[in-house]
């Protein structure tokens, strides 16, 4: 029993520990550290992770996440909810670097940066469920919830970039609270929250061969050929968004603005060639497999909406925040994390 216990213990002390030997800011030191040229050409895949996790995290949330306007649902005659369903295309100008590059210099890895327009095609479904209480005249909708719901397609490898694959689905859930429900006096304010789940996306392939275990090396690999891209990363994510928004509409034009909070969580694979073979000697590769890639984002969104009957049209533009470097990536490099991310939006609601 005692040697049970303490098993037990043990496993429970030393599972942050093995966690934090897997984060990916870190990875590249612990495993490489008496390796500059490994922890380098390391460091330069690690942070083309790190930079497009959140990248693509706010690519699939978007800003508001009903387009065009914070207020919650309304009071409706009929056993029916009110119903608000929409369609959007998100584009995000995403940078990252370029780990396509064959470049054998070790001093060049991870310097060059890659920018690309990425799109998004979604739906997004409001459905009210508790109209709220009113204030006072005219002033209501205080404490009203919504139901959100979201789905969303990648199509990625429509930006013609060699390397990227596949066209990741996502899905999201959650709820909004309202504050203030737009009236002539008053404008609409609300609070939500989302969770959303998007499926593997993988840029680059270092190995356009066989690949075998590497005699000598735990992380490493053989390649039959020396053919391939000099980084690639495989990652999905899982996004929780918090948005804070007010609106309000005269004559049919609308503005939104507001503020999000994202926290994006990634387990991802990563990998990279070491140095040029020398001779007829097989490529090495080196692979990380379920890599913590943790992020956390501040963003704000503004949107212009035109709103006739029951139908509106909207236009949403916002910025997100950057990140520090991933530890060893150099400083030299064209790509700077610490910039942020410009997204926007173009989409049509039905309200009933």
């Amino acid at each position: 029993m005692k040697h049970t216990l303490a098993a037990t213990l043990a496993v429970a002390f030393a599972a942050p520990a093995l966690a934090a030997q897997n984060d990916i800011d870190t990875i590249c030191s612990e495993r490489f550290g008496r390796n500059a040229t490994l922890q380098s050409r390391c460091a330069a895949v690690a942070q083309a992770v790190d930079a497009a996790q959140p990248q693509l995290g706010i690519l699939m949330a978007g800003g508001n996440p009903t387009l065009g306007t914070a207020s919650t649902g309304g009071v409706r005659l009929g056993l029916l909810p009110r119903v608000s369903a929409g369609v959007r295309l998100n584009v995000v100008l995403a940078r990252l670097p370029d780990i396509r590059d064959e470049n054998s210099s070790t001093d060049e890895v991870g310097l060059d940066e890659l920018t690309l327009p990425a799109p998004a095609v979604g739906g997004n479904l409001s459905v009210g469920v508790f109209p709220g209480i009113s204030l006072a005249p005219m002033v209501g909708g205080f404490g009203a919830i919504d139901l959100l719901g979201s789905a969303t397609i990648l199509p990625v490898s429509l930006a013609g970039v060699e390397g990227l694959e596949k066209n990741p689905l996502s899905w999201g859930a959650g709820a909004r609270l309202g504050l203030l429900r737009e009236s002539f006096v008053t404008p609409g304010v609300s609070v939500s929250v989302m969770y959303r789940q998007m499926g593997d996306l993988q840029f680059g392939d270092v190995c356009q061969g066989e690949e075998s275990q590497h005699p000598a090396e735990p992380n490493g690999r053989l390649c039959s050929t020396n053919e391939g891209d000099f980084g690639e990363i495989e990652f999905g994510l899982s996004n929780v968004s918090g948005r804070a928004a007010v609106s309000k509409r005269l004559l049919g034009f609308g503005l939104t603005a507001g503020v999000g909070y994202d926290r994006f969580e990634t387990d991802g694979n990563i990998a990279f060639r070491g140095p040029p073979p020398l001779g007829f000697a097989p490529q090495q590769i080196y692979r990380l497999d379920n890599v913590a890639v943790d992020n956390d984002r501040w963003s704000a969104f503004l949107n212009g909406s035109f709103t006739l009957l029951i139908g509106s049209i909207v236009a949403e533009a916002g910025w997100m925040q950057g990140q520090e470097r991933i530890t060893g990536f150099p400083e030299r490099s064209e790509f700077d994390p610490k910039q942020g991310t410009f997204f926007g939006s173009i989409g049509a609601r039905l309200s009933l």
